[in-house]
């Protein structure tokens, strides 16, 4: 342990012996100077310790054995309200510690999401800003006493004689040297204003005066007679005659200096903080477009040569190209995903869907893999399970991917079982337990805690024979706990492995309605189904603009091209087009203003024609925003060939189905 006069004593309240040792480590190897750790698994405990001994620093768990929720933190505070307080959260728990820290813990650490760095960062703010608090309680405190003492300036202005009468103690710093309260300058209150506030203080005394206001209150900066400026908050009253004019006005003047300095500190931190929360979510947005942007034309590209004529030494060329940059994409996807929940900008959406859909989506996806490694892949769900549920699907797909995925990967032989079932009901959730087993490598017993960490893989041997960041399992950890949810492993090495995770999900409210979607044509087999529908292409990247007009022309589209907005505008006055495919950031005009002008500023027909939006962005918000500004739909980038089609004929809808010639009916979801 670290000791030096700022040395930092710790009292942890958690029952739970995992988190127990990961925040004493992770204490450990922070640059904090902590001289002591103390460790109670109950409020009764911790209550002992607290009488025996002075902590710099307590971190509380909610659910204790003895005490739960807020009644956990109450508690402590009745004890002893001056050490600084940091909530240990669940996911689940963050409304709970958001009121606690209303009641005057200082911070909240997610349990499992904290790394040195950010521990050391809440120690250190928790800590400063206790000490703050009760520096401010403090300095509220000598305020009432010198308020009593009379230590402020007290006035007593008599306005028939427009004579002012000075006292108190507090009058020795702004008065010169020497110079006793009765004899203060006449002219002694205005001069002392502020230059940049005497115009303003002074106008709204007079327009109190004049408006018959009882009193009058004013925060400025006020002339000490060291030459420097204190903050001070000057109140009044009027005393009136009979006919209601103030004659006479009675007030106080009271340094509020280390207050307002300590709300400006507040306001400068909070526009820092908003400040760097803007540059992250713009660091976000334009990695995410300078990532996908050039994989879009990589993938499309290789979608469009593996459509050629090749032969049997190319195809193979163009199937391992497909699937490196397959797994490139996996590997940008961890990350950005990664980004966005570390910096809180996952939002969940909520649409119903078909569980049942889904499973089998899972299955189909990897069931190739499968096969071709002669793993059995064997799905079972519920028929209890309600037949429409409500919530955010993709992330629900995600989590089973990146599961079923893992458990294929790692498995030689034998099987994966994907097992989905009821475990609860109600008239609103449906409690449902999800439970992946393959009987893979397994995991070793001492690894087994260490898996949801970040970058984590069980050896560095399976990272060369298998590949992967160790990103997957942490942002499914991280997923499952934004959907309410909890995940359980149970693995022995060399026989497999158990993932099971529990997520109560809301029932659906409307029921499937498959004819209004359905149309009969697979998109792979599509030919020239776009023949003669006129496009308008509005991107600035050359390449993502091959890619674009090589696959629309090969289902018989006719494409115009524009680089930024401002051409497609000009386009569109002088040519029909059937529907907009817009890229959002383009040079001159980017996508959301041209939509703006399209939706907004041109004639009718041109208004109503339909635009979809070729983002790179991962963030929600700013496929939220292209929705808002009057797009009709939004593809992300890079896509598939089927994808795009499917967007184009969803939103051309019964105009282009007669050029289908195929017969297999499919579901557009």
């Amino acid at each position: 342990m670290k000791t030096t006069e700022n040395s930092i004593s710790v009292l942890i309240i958690e029952d739970n012996p995992g988190d127990q040792a990961l925040l004493e480590a992770h204490l450990g190897n922070t640059q904090l100077a902590i001289s002591g750790i103390t460790i109670a698994s109950t409020i009764a405990e911790a209550v002992v310790y607290l009488q025996k001994q002075f902590f710099s620093l307590i971190f509380l768990d909610f659910f204790l054995p003895d005490s739960n929720g807020l009644a956990s933190y109450t508690e402590l505070a009745r004890i002893n309200s001056t050490i600084p307080v940091i909530i240990l959260s669940g996911l689940s728990d963050t409304a709970l510690s958001l009121k606690a820290i209303t009641l005057g813990a200082q911070d909240f650490l997610l349990k499992g999401s904290y790394d040195c760095q950010s521990l050391e960062k809440s120690v250190w703010y928790s800590i400063q800003r206790k000490k703050n608090s009760q520096l401010l309680k403090q300095t509220n405190e000598r305020y009432d006493i010198i308020s009593k003492a009379t230590n402020d300036i007290i006035w007593d202005w008599d306005m028939l004689t427009n004579k002012v009468t000075w006292t108190g103690q507090g009058l020795k710093k702004y008065l010169p040297i020497n110079t006793p309260a009765a004899e203060a300058p006449d002219n002694f209150w205005v001069t002392g204003l502020h230059p940049g506030e005497r115009n303003k203080v002074v106008r709204s005394l007079c327009n109190n005066i004049t408006s018959g206001a009882n009193s009058w209150e004013s925060d400025y900066r006020f002339l000490k007679n060291d030459d420097t400026y204190a903050h001070v908050n000057s109140r009044g009253y009027f005393i009136k005659n009979d006919a209601q004019k103030p004659i006479r006005m009675i007030g106080s003047i009271q340094d509020i200096t280390e207050r307002k300095n300590a709300e400006l500190e507040a306001e400068k931190a909070r526009r820092e903080a908003e400040e760097a929360r803007k540059i992250q979510e713009q660091f976000m947005a334009n990695m995410s477009h300078e990532l996908k942007t050039p994989m879009n034309g990589v993938i499309g590209m290789t979608e469009l040569l593996q459509a050629s004529e090749l032969n049997k030494d190319q195809y193979e060329y163009v199937e391992i190209t497909k699937e490196s940059t397959t797994n490139l994409m996996a590997i940008i996807n961890d990350v950005l995903d990664l980004t966005k929940i570390v910096a809180g900008k996952i939002i969940l959406a909520k649409t119903d869907y078909i569980l049942g859909d889904i499973i089998t989506n899972i299955n189909n996806l990897h069931q190739h893999t499968a096969d071709e490694k002669g793993v059995g892949l064997i799905c079972s769900i519920d028929k209890n399970i309600p037949a429409i549920l409500s919530g955010d699907s993709v992330r629900l797909k995600q989590i089973l991917n990146n599961l079923v995925g893992n458990a294929v990967k790692f498995t030689e032989k034998g099987a994966v079982n994907i097992s989905v079932k009821l475990i609860r009901e109600d008239q609103l959730s449906a409690g449902i337990e999800f439970c992946i087993t393959d009987t893979g490598i397994g995991i070793a017993e001492d690894k087994v805690d260490t898996i949801f960490e970040r970058f984590m893989q069980v050896c560095t041997d399976n990272t060369r024979k298998y590949g992967g960041t160790g990103l997957g399992l942490t942002i499914t950890r991280q997923l499952i706990q934004l959907l309410g949810g909890f995940i359980q492993v149970k693995s022995r090495q060399g026989e497999g492995s158990i993932f099971t995770f529990f997520l109560t999900l809301q029932k659906g409210k409307l029921q499937p309605c498959p004819v209004k979607k359905m149309i009969k044509h697979e998109p792979a087999c599509i030919k020239n189904a776009l023949n003669g529908v006129n496009i308008l292409l509005v991107e600035d990247n050359i390449i993502s603009q091959k890619v674009a007009m090589k696959l629309l022309t090969s289902q018989g589209a006719v494409v115009d091209i524009a680089n930024h907005g401002k051409e497609a505008i000009e386009i569109l006055k002088l040519k029909r087009s059937d529907i907009i495919l817009m890229d959002i950031q383009m040079p001159e005009m980017d996508g959301y203003e041209a939509t703006k002008i399209i939706r907004t500023e041109m004639n009718d027909t041109i208004k109503t024609i339909p635009i979809i939006a070729m983002t790179a962005s991962s963030l929600i918000a700013d496929k939220t925003k292209c929705l808002l500004l009057g797009m009709n739909d939004f593809i992300s980038k890079p896509y598939g060939p089927n994808e795009l089609f499917k967007k184009i004929l969803l939103q051309l809808e019964i105009s282009v189905y007669s050029n289908l010639k195929c017969t297999e009916s499919i579901y557009l979801h």
